[in-house]
């Protein structure tokens, strides 16, 4: 059996891997050992008795000194270098990396250390990490599945051909898509969070309506797939996940159920696929393209591309934004508008990114340009 660790286990990715592992063919063929989590740690007692987890990492519990050493023989383990230790003992083949946010830089580079194969969810990792993460990867000569269902697509359309001229990248348009341009400045949380397709986390469906999440997917597919020519398109059903191009005229595309559970379940078993679902109708496919007077985020993730100082800045400034929007502390409207004044004063300090020590500490000034022109 093929051991696992998931980080996140308690989110969104987390949760429906959980799923994916409870299927009885799954059951057979891996082995859950441990997980982390944020804080959460009231629904993960009920995942260490369902999958006897050997070890479990708590994040940020604000009570640690409450917390059991043990809780059915799983290790409770708050302090990370502890958990890198366990890690290196178990040596899991598979890591999943479905944390959130930054944060989870920090757990691809553990990953890399210790697994053989790197599921990655957290497309943060590649869009701040870039050339260095790949570069670490290529290094230890570890496998990397993509998680996401965009560039899962593309890694599957992929299988078997040289690299195609152009790859396009499909986004549902988020919940706000039918709403008048007019009205987005004072559109409600709760609407912005009631997205028409997919069922994800809070910051990932806010983004989704900005698409800046769209623009984080054009970036990690830079990094992922060798810098290529990269366009987004808008199908809103969600049923095809991207397409590829290829230089004599021909295309492929990706036509599946929007269902996260899939390509999670791929990134687990390739080269194999063991999970089975229904298939679902073929309907007309029905394509628009991006209005990017709705959606300036994208646009500007097109005119940063290349450039990973503002690469770590947009992601950086974006959660930040997020949470001030979340916290009813700024307007919708004004996320697309502080990132974009944000990005143009960092992209005015030189800061040169040659290893991981650059990433954070861009990480850090992107956030404190955003808090000094916040306070002002």
């Amino acid at each position: 059996m093929k051991k696992i660790f998931i980080f996140g286990i308690t989110g969104s990715i987390g949760t429906q891997t959980l799923e994916v592992l409870n299927r009885e063919n799954f059951k057979r063929e891996f082995k859950l050992i441990g997980g982390t989590i944020n804080s959460n740690f009231k629904k993960a007692k009920k995942i260490i008795e369902k999958y006897n987890l050997e070890f479990l990492y708590i994040n940020d519990y604000k009570e640690k000194g409450s917390l059991p050493q043990k809780y059915r023989n799983c290790n409770i383990i708050t302090n990370y270098q502890k958990l890198e230790e366990y890690l290196e003992f178990e040596k899991p083949e598979i890591s999943l990396i479905a944390t959130s946010g930054f944060a989870g830089l920090k757990n691809t580079l553990t990953s890399i250390k210790f697994s053989k194969r790197l599921c990655i969810a957290n497309k943060e990792s590649l869009v701040s990490g870039g050339d260095i993460v790949i570069k670490k990867i290529k290094e230890k000569n570890i496998e990397l599945l993509p998680v996401d269902s965009e560039h899962s697509a593309i890694f599957q359309l992929l299988e078997g051909e040289k690299s195609p001229s152009n790859l396009i990248i499909t986004a549902s348009g988020g919940s706000l898509r039918n709403t008048p341009i007019e009205e987005l400045k004072n559109v409600t949380i709760e609407k912005v969070l009631n997205h028409p397709v997919w069922n994800m986390g809070k910051r990932i469906t806010v983004d989704s309506a900005t698409m800046v999440n769209k623009g984080l997917e054009v970036i990690e597919a830079y990094y992922l797939f060798d810098k290529p020519k990269i366009d987004v398109i808008i199908n809103e059903n969600s049923h095809i996940h991207s397409i590829i191009y290829f230089e004599d005229g021909t295309m492929k595309l990706h036509y599946g159920k929007p269902d996260m559970k899939i390509p999670i379940a791929y990134s687990l078993t390739y080269p194999k696929r063991s999970y089975k679902d229904e298939m679902i109708p073929l309907k007309n496919i029905e394509f628009k393209k991006v209005d990017y007077q709705r959606y300036p985020s994208l646009k500007l993730a097109f005119e940063i591309l290349g450039n990973q100082k503002l690469h770590i800045a947009y992601n950086s400034i974006d959660e930040e934004l997020v949470e001030l929007f979340l916290n009813k502390k700024i307007k919708f409207t004004d996320i697309s508008n502080i990132l974009k004044k944000c990005i143009l004063e960092i992209d005015k300090i030189n800061i040169k990114i040659n290893d991981i020590e650059d990433i954070y500490e861009t990480d850090k000034i992107s956030r404190n340009i955003l808090k000094q022109y916040i306070n002002n």
